[in-house]
């Protein structure tokens, strides 16, 4: 399974830009539908079946508070390997419907707000398609090799998910990036749980050489585990000294992921929490596995929910004056874009 975030400026910036009016992609996401002389249907997070119409709409009313130049929304794809989808029967459009809603649920506590809030999958506004066939490209091998021709349809089951996603929560008071800083959001370990929930859902088993496997530390790396604790070190002056953390155990959490980008990005969301006096809670979990909390429920986590709750119904019934806009994308630092796995 691979999941990517599309940047306009490198991938169709015609068809994907996003800094107006979604129709354009829309249309664009309805040109397989066209050509067999069918219409296409999109479907969101409760409906199975929407016109291009529909789904424009509902984007479009979604920008309040967006200046001109700013993103308007995000395009997403889903793209499961041949395995994958020879495993659910060929590309079975209910179970890929079921796996995006879920894929999206994810997506949407992926963010994390200033407040400590949760942004639920409710928040969200998004439609999505499914398109059946792929296009070779000028830079596939097979064209280059002259067995194919640009635009010509690949073999195969070729089904992948085109998913347009409202930068903007459904309240219009948060504006959602998953293109910004990672301390927010982090694309990897999203593209990550995708694939995770995509074995789990439907019981798959991926092969082995298919996957990119840590490399194998056998031994501890000194200069990156000097680094690591001058890192610890400072987090530790800005935090309250019940969440100091050990160097050492913070250091075979790393060489555990054979130190790589992944457990840096977790690194710095949690020295960005601690410049921003937020708490570090069961921060050696998020930094193993990328999570904010263990996977079993547990009281803080249902107080944070009704807090969450609470804290919408308040926004509901607020007046406009009341509205307070914040952004938890801010643009990432040079070499950060993560479009893919």
């Amino acid at each position: 399974m691979h999941a990517k975030l599309i940047n306009p400026k490198i991938n169709g910036k015609k068809a994907y830009n996003n800094q107006g009016s979604a129709a354009q992609a829309l249309n664009y996401l309805t040109h397989e539908a066209r050509q067999n002389g069918q219409e296409a249907h999109f479907f969101d997070g409760q409906r199975e079946a929407l016109d291009r119409d529909a789904v424009l709409i509902a984007l479009d009313h979604n920008v309040k508070g967006l200046r001109a130049k700013e993103a308007k929304f995000y395009s997403l794809v889903l793209s499961p390997s041949p395995e994958e989808l020879a495993h659910i029967g060929g590309g079975d459009e209910a179970k890929l419907r079921a796996y995006t809603r879920e894929v999206m649920a994810a997506y949407a506590t992926g963010f994390r707000l200033k407040d400590g809030g949760a942004v639920e999958k409710d928040d969200l506004v998004w439609g999505a398609i499914i398109h059946q066939q792929r296009a070779h490209r000028g830079t596939d091998a097979a064209v280059k090799e002259g067995e194919a021709r640009p635009g010509q349809a690949r073999p195969g089951l070729q089904a992948h998910i085109h998913v347009v996603v409202s930068a903007r929560d459904r309240a219009q008071r948060v504006t959602l990036n998953p293109g910004g800083r990672v301390s927010r959001f982090s694309l990897r370990d999203w593209q990550e749980e995708a694939r995770v929930l995509f074995e789990r859902q439907f019981q798959y088993q991926g092969p082995t050489p298919n996957r990119k496997a840590a490399p194998n530390i056998v031994s501890p790396n000194p200069k990156r585990n000097a680094r690591i604790a001058e890192r610890v070190e400072q987090l530790n002056r800005q935090a309250a000294p019940s969440q100091w953390l050990e160097a050492e155990r913070v250091q075979r959490i790393a060489q555990g992921r054979g130190y790589d980008p992944i457990f840096y990005d977790r690194l710095r969301r949690l020295e960005d929490r601690a410049r921003q006096g937020q708490p570090l809670d069961n921060a050696y979990h998020l930094l193993a596995t990328g999570r904010e909390e263990p996977a079993r429920t547990n009281t803080g986590h249902q107080v944070r929910q009704a807090l969450h709750s609470l804290q919408q119904a308040l926004r509901a019934t607020s007046g406009p004056e009341r509205v307070i806009t914040e952004d938890i994308g801010e643009p990432r630092r040079r070499g950060q874009w993560e479009a893919e796995l």
